[in-house]
């Protein structure tokens, strides 16, 4: 999708809730709360679309490839995976972001960034358009860069795909992810707000012990990764989501929190539904545990043979894709070569003609004749 496309599906309601209220905490001024909200059906009708466009777009594909070659077997005739499992397989590769970025020893953050870029990401894209573990690491390499925690593409590509990954495979679509990003990196990750609460908790007048409070802020940051595997940062906001991490390990101390909060410095208080909201989506998380590997493979496996023929090596579709490419690289060369001569030309005539070199030689005496 080009970032035209997705310009074009701005959360304009969003964004006037933003700008009508003349005192608004900062964060609705952020491109993440007018850009990056939105209800829970919302995203299922996103995801919906993305994938009936994909899937229409493969059979076309195959059907101009049976026209080219109808000895072509067809793969179309394999069950494209759902909705739901393009869901799985997306939240099953969100998963491997961590043991990468405790590898190179990333800090929580470029984890956090990266989870986002990939949601973000197949909002508008079906896993059919482009498999989730090549977004996966060009994702976390665009991350170690955007929040300014960079590596070398060399590294990164030779420690994570021992050999077996090339540096352009990684760098070839991180133009398109960028667009569909809205080219918009900033992210407000929920484990910052966890944080910031920890901090307050700190300063209560009837705090609790030091030891205590670590063992649940502990547990709190744990919770808020687990969130990252849920919808809840596109519903809801990063101090939702903390408070809701809270109340899934301490509730009396949160809601001591929040009244300390409101008499303290007449905080106004929040919203308890939304707060409902993000423990029932963690918990939903909770309760389906890890995707187990027989299922990813029987995904894996169908969505690669689920593919736009022009994608497929050996396909008519390929090989004439390929012709097209090489068509246009030739003319591109072309043009620029002739831009070249011109301009080379163009800047040796700015004075006109060059003047013809005299030749020159000296007599004995040491003069010079023409």
């Amino acid at each position: 999708m080009t970032v035209e496309e997705v310009n074009g599906d701005n959360n304009l309601e969003n964004y006037k809730e933003s700008t009508t209220n003349k005192v608004h905490p900062i964060y609705h001024d952020s491109s993440q709360h007018r850009h990056w909200r939105y209800t829970p059906t919302e995203l299922a009708d996103k995801r919906r679309i993305a994938n009936e466009k994909a899937i229409a777009l493969t059979r076309t594909g195959w059907d101009k490839e049976k026209e080219l070659n109808p000895n072509s077997e067809m793969s179309t005739s394999i069950t494209p995976p759902s909705v739901e499992e393009e869901n799985d397989l997306i939240v099953y590769y969100l998963s491997q972001v961590k043991p990468i970025c405790n590898l190179f020893q990333f800090p929580e953050i470029v984890e956090a960034t990266a989870v986002s870029y990939i949601k973000r990401f197949y909002l508008f894209n079906s896993v059919i358009d482009l498999h989730p573990k090549r977004v996966m690491l060009t994702s976390l390499f665009l991350s170690t860069k955007t929040v300014n925690t960079p590596i070398s593409i060399s590294d990164f590509a030779h420690y994570i795909g021992k050999g077996k990954i090339s540096k352009e495979s990684i760098l070839d679509i991180e133009f398109l992810i960028s667009q569909n990003l809205r080219f918009e990196y900033a992210t407000h990750p929920a484990h910052r707000a966890v944080w910031g609460i920890y901090l307050d908790m700190q300063t209560m007048p009837n705090r609790q012990n030091q030891q205590v409070l670590d063992g649940i802020f502990a547990e709190a940051r744990q919770t808020a990764r687990l969130s990252r595997l849920t919808n809840a940062e596109f519903i809801y906001t990063p101090s939702q989501i903390a408070l809701g991490c809270y109340v899934m390990v301490n509730k009396t101390l949160i809601e001591e929190y929040i009244e300390w909060k409101k008499q303290e410095f007449h905080a106004e208080a929040p919203s308890f539904d939304a707060i409902d909201g993000v423990v029932a989506l963690i918990n939903i998380q909770k309760s389906k545990g890890g995707l187990k590997k027989e299922t990813v493979q029987d995904i894996d496996k169908r969505l690669k043979l689920w593919q736009d023929p022009s994608k497929v090596e050996g396909t008519a579709m390929y090989k004439r894709k390929q012709e097209e490419a090489d068509k246009e690289d030739l003319e591109k060369r072309n043009k620029r070569q002739l831009e070249a001569e011109k301009s080379k030309y163009e800047s040796e005539s700015v004075f006109g003609e060059p003047l013809e070199t005299l030749k020159r030689s000296r007599t004995d005496d040491g003069e010079e004749n023409e």
